[in-house]
């Protein structure tokens, strides 16, 4: 007999590593769907509004990850031991649950032969474009020496904006503590919407469709200093790549990074130019000189 077997999680870390294990032993595929606890959506409901209804599967107070698969019933012991195994255990708090459903019938759910063929990547647009990956911070900030915009937390918003006048090629503003510790960033889309909330209102007062929304909007009126404003810290340190810069500007969605030593001081600044010159640098060592870019 085949078992539905049904795990609903509420730490989504674990299920890059849970699909794996599972494939290691065997189970022949998986289903996830979005789901959300309903008792949790009850109480962000009774804050949030009526109106949040339709971005309920966005809040991630009530988020979830139900997946579902197939597997023997010989197979069931080891998945159900290898998912709680990979979750750390469901009997901790917030982890989720664990259950199976008997099934009469199923069809497909063994594994289909191996690939006997290698994949392989297609070819590159430009030849070395790979390596560029692994272009180490150091030098992709000695591409335009960039220095870091550096304003304290009690810094007014207003002298942020005139602190970045001075670097025009720096859009991403460094929050410091009064120890010097790296505490948060400032982007140019950030002060400018601190700007033009008190110029044109009515561009904000537009997206208020709920009591969510009316206590951002509160929150923005009283924003006066850095500390209000930033978000949280993201960096590269020296020895990192290409590839690491772009993966944290992509998902934070900002045009630069500050570059950190090893107590989070600020000793350096990368931007999505510098990232994108290092690209399109030409690696071929027969055109350098002859109208080639700078390597």
């Amino acid at each position: 007999m085949s078992q539905l077997l049904i795990v609903i999680l509420d730490d989504l870390k674990p299920l890059p590593d849970l699909l794996q294990a599972w494939r290691a032993i065997g189970v022949s595929g998986a289903t996830i769907l979005e789901s959300v606890g309903a008792y949790r959506a009850e109480n962000w409901l009774s804050r949030a509004g009526l109106g949040a209804l339709s971005r309920l599967f966005e809040a991630e107070e009530v988020r979830r990850r139900t997946i579902l698969t197939v597997v023997d019933d010989d197979l069931l012991d080891v998945a159900i031991a290898e998912t709680d195994r990979v979750v750390g255990g469901f009997d901790r708090p917030n982890t989720g649950v664990i259950f199976a459903v008997p099934i009469t019938r199923s069809i497909g759910t063994r594994l289909r032969p191996a690939e006997t063929t290698a994949r392989t990547l297609p070819p590159a647009v430009k030849a070395g474009w790979l390596g560029q990956r692994d272009t180490p911070v150091e030098k992709i900030a000695a591409t335009l020496d960039l220095q870091p915009v550096i304003v304290r937390t009690d810094t007014p918003l207003d002298g942020v904006i005139q602190e970045m006048l001075k670097s025009p090629n720096v859009h991403v503003a460094c929050v410091m503590s009064g120890e010097g510790r790296l505490v948060g960033l400032l982007s140019l889309q950030a002060l400018a919407d601190h700007l033009f909330f008190h110029i044109l209102p009515e561009e904000f007062l537009s997206e208020v469709t709920d009591l969510e929304r009316v206590m951002e909007f509160a929150d923005r009126s009283r924003m006066q200093l850095a500390a209000d404003a930033m978000q949280e810290p993201v960096w590269v340190k020296r020895g990192e790549t290409a590839k690491d810069a772009f993966k944290r500007m992509h998902e934070q969605r900002i045009s630069g990074l500050p570059v950190v030593d090893d107590h989070y001081h600020v000793v350096g600044y990368i931007n999505l130019l510098e990232l994108l010159a290092v690209c399109a640098a030409d690696q071929d060592p027969t055109t350098q000189g002859a109208g080639g870019s700078r390597p």
